[in-house]
């Protein structure tokens, strides 16, 4: 697996855990949106590392989900 530049999803949940405890809303989505990009990793990790290799157009259907520019 690849090495974290963000935290683990149980990381990135206490980190929202505390932003709501000290009642703070900015870091409260600073917090939740690492939460989303770390579970978001965590399944992209798990599904490659099952899947064959992925064609060229298969990773560049995948890249314009998460640019959002797929239709």
């Amino acid at each position: 697996m690849p090495t974290r530049e963000t935290p683990t999803p149980r990381q990135a949940a206490a980190h929202v855990a505390v932003a709501v405890r000290v009642d703070d809303p900015k870091r409260e989505v600073i917090a939740r949106r690492s939460l989303a990009e770390s579970k978001i990793a965590e399944a992209i990790d798990r599904a490659l590392a099952t899947s064959p290799p992925l064609t060229t157009a298969q990773k560049k259907r995948l890249v314009a989900l998460l640019l959002g520019s797929a239709k």
